[in-house]
C-alpha cells in the first residue's frame, strides 16, 4: 500500500512539473501582442483602442495596501489626465491570458512585473480580488496586503 501510495505522489509530481507554466510579457513577442493595444513608449502608457481605454505603464508601482493602491491612482497626473483609477479584475482579464501552459500579458506592456496586483473589484467578505501575473490566478485577499497596482483611464 506505501509503494502505491509512493508511486501515485511521484507520478502526481511528474505530471504537474511537465504543466509548470511559463510566463511571457507580449511586449517581447509581437506575435502575441494584440493589435487592439499599441504602447507608445514616449508617454509610458499603452492605449487598448477596442476599449478606449489607456493604462499607465511606466516603472512599477510600489507595493502596498488595497485603499493605498486606490489613492494612489486617483492621485495620480499623467498626460494632463486625473481621472486614473486601479483596473477593475475584468479589466485585468482582458490583459493577462492564461492557458494550461502559458501565462502572457498578451498585450504591448513592458513594465509588469511577474507577481501581484490589487484590483478595484472589492468582495463581499472585505476583501478585494487580486489578479497574479506570476501564478496566472485571480483570487481574493484580506486588504491589509502589499501588492503593486496599474492604473488606467478611460478616454
Amino acid at each position: 500500500m506505501v509503494k502505491i501510495g509512493l508511486i501515485s505522489v511521484m507520478l502526481s509530481a511528474a505530471l504537474s512539473a511537465f504543466f509548470m507554466p511559463t510566463f511571457s510579457f507580449g511586449g517581447g513577442d509581437s506575435d502575441k501582442v494584440d493589435p487592439n493595444f499599441e504602447r507608445d513608449n514616449k508617454t509610458e502608457i499603452v492605449l487598448d483602442k477596442k476599449e478606449t481605454k489607456i493604462y499607465y505603464d511606466s516603472t512599477p508601482s510600489p507595493q502596498m495596501n488595497f485603499d493605498d493602491a486606490q489613492a494612489y491612482c486617483k492621485n495620480m497626473r499623467h498626460l494632463g489626465y486625473d481621472e486614473w483609477r486601479v483596473p477593475t479584475k475584468e479589466e485585468y482579464v482582458s490583459i493577462l491570458e492564461l492557458s494550461r501552459r502559458h501565462i502572457t500579458v498578451k498585450h504591448a506592456f513592458v513594465n509588469v512585473q511577474k507577481g501581484v496586483y490589487w484590483t478595484s473589484t472589492e468582495d463581499k467578505f472585505n476583501e478585494a480580488w487580486f489578479a497574479d501575473f506570476d501564478l496566472g490566478r485571480y483570487s481574493t485577499n484580506k486588504r491589509e496586503n502589499q501588492y503593486r497596482t496599474l492604473c488606467v483611464l478611460k478616454l
